[in-house]
């Protein structure tokens, strides 16, 4: 009897890319080192799922607690919800911070931007603040290959920690936003945003739109202003890092009627390290199992078109983070608790819905299956035990990750084989049956299958 870990490596697809998708993929490093940052993952997004990520980093915001997000353009929809994020914010008795725009829209004056942040609903559930309301100040950049500093709003001075809380999407100029922009172009000044998008040539909000031609310039200059504000936070000591992976538009909050997302949700990750964090999300997107009517095709041309891993290159090249980094997955522990807590058979955990079921056996799987197969494909699974029957459903629905109490060997390799990680408290040889004096029915039925696909008919025929 053994017990498996549960580690979702760098490329969570990893083992479904075929060769003709090769080419989709990022060169981030798979291979674990030293040098290897953590990622946090659920694919919960809920108010407790934002909660319990913060509190996987094991870094407890303390003091003046900003929490840099993103307010929205007036008459976008895909920001970070107030209802999302209020349980987070207010856990960390913390004031919500933006700085104004560097474009014509909504939120480029203090008043225009204070009337979007009241319409979207942020005031309702915490303090907020415009850090560039009353000027600006420049804080050292170590890369000065464009930008030579890195003009802040002035009320960043007011603030001991910062929680970066990212919407990760796609963006029109960068390619896509995650938290390195956030930190970057979001906690930038109006001036400040200027003179990242022209490379530092102008922090004039009128002429910098006409030196927007240095793309990788901007990029880069985009990683010095994000290392800029890690080392006034204490070298990254007194800062940390979230993105919620969903509403992925190709367009990016700023804009005021963003293209439909053409892919579902991902989850929520989160990680100490901004480069491996937003590395992380690029190569979910680059490696999703996408199909008819859930398509990353999109995204991945506006990330490519933009060369916007670019950005992440030059982040890691100028020391700011890793972009070697492992996937754990913080959802089924809690969720295994659950159930034995309250004598469930199964929960099924997909896009932020947590469903619990009852019945012995197999049932409820092969009915999801049968049914409802939209709630197995990329969830996560608590399952009792696992035999083989269960395993096969599981493999068949496209399950994501799954955790157990107990599982037999047979259900162990199936699941190895279909490249679906599995955290088993104990594993044996068989399942056995109800009175303990031989193998479990259903399993002795599937003995000589060798694949899901021939157990699941087999199955189905009973």
């Amino acid at each position: 009897m053994k017990k498996l870990p549960l580690i979702l490596f760098s490329f969570m697809a990893l083992v479904s890319c075929t060769a003709g998708q090769a080419n989709r993929r990022t060169d981030s490093q798979a291979v674990i080192s030293s040098d290897t940052a953590i990622v946090y993952m659920t694919q919960e997004i809920s108010p407790a799922a934002l909660v319990r990520i913060y509190e996987s980093l094991g870094r407890p915001a303390t003091g003046r607690v900003a929490v840099k997000i993103s307010t929205g353009e007036a008459g976008g929809h895909n920001y970070l919800k107030p209802e999302l994020i209020r349980l987070l914010v207010n856990n960390v008795n913390g004031t919500i911070v933006e700085c104004n725009t560097a474009y014509r829209g909504k939120r480029n004056t203090t008043e225009a931007h204070w009337q979007t942040i009241r319409d979207h609903g942020f005031l309702d559930i915490a303090p907020v603040d415009l850090m560039d309301e009353e000027g600006d100040f420049s804080i050292p950049v170590e890369d000065t290959t464009w930008i030579k500093y890195d003009r802040v709003g002035t009320h960043l001075k007011n603030y001991d920690f910062m929680i970066n809380l990212a919407h990760f999407k796609g963006h029109a100029m960068g390619g896509f936003g995650g938290v390195l922009k956030n930190q970057s172009i979001g906690v930038a000044s109006a001036a400040g945003k200027a003179y990242i998008h022209s490379a530092g040539i102008t922090e004039d909000v009128v002429k910098t739109w006409f030196h927007t031609g240095n793309q990788d310039g901007f990029l880069e200059s985009m990683a010095a202003a994000a290392q800029a504000v890690h080392n006034y936070f204490g070298h990254g000591e007194r800062i940390l890092y979230i993105n919620v992976v969903n509403n992925l538009s190709v367009d990016c909050d700023c804009d005021s009627h963003p293209a439909a997302p053409e892919m579902n949700d991902i989850g929520i990750l989160a990680s100490l390290d901004p480069v491996a964090l937003d590395q992380a999300c690029v190569d979910l997107v680059f490696n999703y199992p996408s199909v008819k009517g859930d398509d990353a095709a999109a995204l991945i041309e506006r990330i490519n078109s933009r060369h916007g891993i670019h950005t992440i290159e030059h982040a890691a090249q100028i020391g700011l983070g890793s972009r070697a980094y492992k996937i754990v997955s913080i959802d089924g522990e809690d969720m295994l608790a659950h159930l034995n807590a309250n004598g469930l058979s199964l929960l099924v955990r997909n896009q932020g819905l947590t469903t619990q079921h009852e019945n012995r056996g197999v049932n409820d799987l092969l009915d999801l299956l049968e049914n409802q197969p939209e709630r197995l494909k990329g969830a996560v699974v608590a399952d009792k035990m696992i035999g083989k029957a269960a395993a096969a459903l599981i493999i068949s629905g496209g399950v994501k990750a799954v955790y157990t109490n107990l599982i037999c060997t047979p259900a162990r390799l199936l699941l190895e084989q279909a490249g679906i990680p599995v955290y088993a408290e104990e594993e044996v040889p068989q399942i056995l049956n109800r009175d303990r004096s031989g193998q479990c029915p259903i399993d002795s039925r599937l003995n000589e299958a060798q694949t899901a696909e021939e157990c699941v008919a087999i199955l189905r025929a009973l």
